[in-house]
């Protein structure tokens, strides 16, 4: 006679456990490896202050300031082509491109801080 084997609830846990940190870890290379550029913003500006990139490729905005600022399509269409909403001192900001055109973009808080981005 053979006897059926079967998972305990407590290996079934920790399969499922390895399996999301592995998924997890995966998916953080593969969006490490995407091609991308990235705004400093300090001193009040952004730098550069105009980039280029592919669509498909990210920017990242990270707020080198000692104030919020935002990151925000200057467009006077209702939905801006982006947004990021407050971006922290410390914190950052990251837009997957997917559209071709030229952007100019603003900090709302600051509008006085411009800049542009080309998707090619």
């Amino acid at each position: 006679m053979h006897r059926k084997r079967t998972l305990t609830l407590p290996t079934l846990v920790a399969l499922a456990v390895l399996a999301l940190f592995a998924a997890t870890r995966f998916l953080s290379h593969a969006s490490a490896d995407r091609p991308g550029v990235t705004v400093a913003i300090r001193d009040f500006k952004f730098e550069p202050a105009t980039v280029t990139v592919h669509v498909g490729e990210t920017v990242k905005w990270k707020n080198e300031d000692f104030v919020p600022h935002t990151a925000t399509a200057d467009s006077e269409a209702q939905k801006p082509a982006f947004d990021s909403g407050t971006i922290n001192t410390g914190g950052a900001w990251r837009y997957l491109t997917s559209k071709k055109g030229t952007y100019n973009y603003i900090c709302t808080r600051h509008p006085n801080m411009k800049g542009k981005l080309i998707v090619q």
